[in-house]
């Protein structure tokens, strides 16, 4: 009996850590411009940008977000194989958006790779756990 309570208890704190929402941080990005180029001048103010990142529902919030008339979609939560991966598509009668957040998962400790896509907009940086 008390092997069964304990197998439910650690199910749970695995379960917990894995729906475990992001903290992340911004540490590189840039607009392509007409050339198709980089231009990182445009968004240096956003170095150093702060936002997390709700697991079950793929929201943004803080200094980046992905939300405005639609809500976001999680395409994949994330394992040891895949990317958490999120999609959102705004449109109305004056414009239309397209929003992609990937967090590589799978990779190794603590600390996992995003890029954010918001049109032509490209934010990279890290993610962690909270």
């Amino acid at each position: 009996m008390k092997c069964g309570v304990l197998i439910l208890f650690l199910l749970g704190v695995g379960s917990a850590q894995a729906a475990g929402d992001y903290r992340c941080l911004v540490s590189a990005a840039f607009q392509v411009n007409t050339q198709g180029e980089r231009n990182e001048e445009i968004l240096a103010p956003m170095i150093g940008a702060e936002f997390t990142v709700d697991r079950s529902s793929g929201l943004m919030v803080g200094d980046l977000k992905n939300s405005y008339v639609t809500s976001p979609k999680v395409i994949d939560s994330g394992s040891e194989e895949n990317s958490f991966k999120v999609l959102t598509l705004m449109k109305n009668d004056i414009t239309s958006n397209v929003y992609v957040l990937t967090i590589e998962e799978f990779q190794d400790g603590p600390i996992k790779p995003f890029v954010f896509l918001n049109n032509s907009y490209v934010y990279h940086g890290t993610c962690e756990h909270f």
